[in-house]
């Protein structure tokens, strides 16, 4: 072989070997700069999810604080609302004594209180609930007769707005709850069917066994709620778009309180509602603890 030939295949080979070179150098750094970028990519991530875990922890112990800090202010302000409006009922009791000025401000006085204690009782719920303290007292007892007493209780006020309470209440086995918390839910749930009810209509409560459920259900004629209304329903201090057809006050905590004591009995709370065609609130306990 020819010298020339020789050179001109030794330089072919040494091109290849170069291109070949230069390929597996560019694969190297590329690796290497991958690499890199993984352990810089996964730093910054460590830091990342170390100062979320930081910050959520600062807002948990703020939330624990306004928790505390709303407790200590109902708490200490219940006492004192709760006697002015004891001592607004006693001063109506003698109302021939009373001119009709003295008389109305008595009564502005009386609803205002009643108005603050009930604020200030469903921010003591929701510091209890939130700050997990909620302690059902569990007891094998009526949902029936539960309910039956609080319709009883209700009839007066839907009676003032010429509202009739119609129900059907099957009779259900005794289940496990705590009847104080949920005698509180039907009477927030039947009080909100009559204060957003016009008068001359008409709310109907039912019971009844479904599955292994017992199912509670409140249906009123009232304005409806819109869907974007139905996803705030269940909020704290949330304001919807109907108001109160009397003039009644809401703190907008009630369902949220609901919702809350419904899931700790291991229930469902649920919502159907048309606008012009009324709202049916239900909520489900189960029969078997």
């Amino acid at each position: 072989m020819k010298i020339e030939e020789l050179a001109k295949e030794h330089l072919m080979v040494e091109q290849t070997v170069n291109q070949y070179s230069s390929k597996l150098l560019k694969e190297i750094l590329e690796n290497r700069a991958s690499k890199k970028d993984n352990v810089i990519n996964n730093q910054l991530l460590k830091k990342l999810v170390k100062n979320y875990a930081v910050v959520e922890q600062k807002l948990v112990e703020l939330n624990d604080l306004k928790n505390k800090f709303l407790g200590i202010a109902a708490h200490d302000l219940r006492n004192p609302l709760t006697s002015i409006r004891g001592f607004c009922e006693i001063l109506l009791e003698d109302e021939d004594s009373l001119s009709e000025d003295q008389k109305e401000m008595l009564d502005i006085i009386h609803e205002e209180s009643e108005n603050m204690l009930t604020l200030v009782n469903d921010l003591l719920d929701v510091s209890v609930i939130e700050s997990g303290k909620l302690q059902l007292q569990l007891d094998r007892g009526s949902i029936k007769k539960v309910i039956e007493d609080r319709i009883k209780l209700s009839k007066m006020v839907a009676k003032k707005k010429n509202i009739a309470l119609n129900y059907s209440l099957s009779d259900i086995p005794d289940i496990l709850l705590d009847a104080n918390r949920i005698a509180q839910v039907i009477d927030n749930l039947i009080g909100n069917a009559v204060k957003f009810s016009p008068s001359g209509t008409k709310i109907f409560i039912t019971l009844k066994r479904e599955r292994n459920m017992a199912k509670v259900s409140i249906q009123d004629e009232g304005p409806g709620i819109s869907k974007e209304d139905q996803a705030k329903l269940f909020g704290d201090f949330q304001k919807l778009t109907a108001r109160p057809t009397g003039g009644e006050k809401s703190t907008g905590l009630g369902l949220a309180i609901v919702k809350k004591i419904i899931e700790a009995h291991k229930g469902a709370l649920s919502v159907e509602s048309k606008l012009g065609k009324g709202s049916t609130f239900s909520f489900e306990l189960p029969l078997e603890a």
